[in-house]
């Protein structure tokens, strides 16, 4: 087994939200080699190999990866953030495991704001994707919150086109379409 295991160093309430947990933990293994296959594969990381770091969501947790460092915010509670390192070492260890097969992906992706978002929808805050406005329903499409596909305007014939374009844009940045 590539990476052995993963030790919590230091946790405390999330700074956004308090109700949830932020947590440092150190990796028995540098990960450094891996980084590129683990941007190959998390299609909404964001990869820098000048500072060596990967950063993405896992549904709402942040997360930065260092070589033999975890940065995480808003886990749940402790439960979640163990089980959320559970899965970061298994995905580590299956991409190293299957590296071969993998193609590296040294490129950083380009983020977009949830104002970029936001311009490429209706704009019709019509309430059927569960959020009061569009603009707060991009802000939870980009943490990962809500999928694209409950935009329901999107779906009717005259939004074909732009339908079209940001399900590729959504998909091309790593989001859930």
């Amino acid at each position: 087994m590539f990476l052995e295991e993963i030790e919590m160093t230091f946790m405390a309430p999330c700074v956004s939200e308090e109700n949830k947990i932020r947590l440092i933990a150190q990796m028995s293994t540098d990960i450094s080699e891996v980084m590129p296959y683990l941007n190959a594969k998390i299609r909404n990381a964001t990869y820098n190999k000048d500072t060596d770091t990967i950063t993405f969501m896992k549904e709402v947790r942040l997360i930065t990866l260092y070589p033999r460092k975890i940065f995480m915010a808003k886990a749940m509670n402790v439960t979640d953030a163990w089980q959320t390192l559970d899965w970061l070492k298994d995905t580590i260890n299956e991409i190293y495991e299957n590296r071969d097969d993998i193609e590296p992906d040294y490129q950083r992706r380009v983020r977009i704001t949830a104002l970029e978002l936001y311009g490429w929808l209706p704009k019709t805050n019509c309430r059927e994707c569960g959020e009061l406005t569009c603009l707060a329903f991009a802000v939870k499409l980009l943490l990962g919150e809500q999928k694209i596909a409950n935009c329901k305007p999107l779906f009717k014939p005259e939004n074909a086109k732009m339908k079209e374009l940001i399900f590729n844009v959504v998909s091309a940045l790593g989001y859930e379409v």
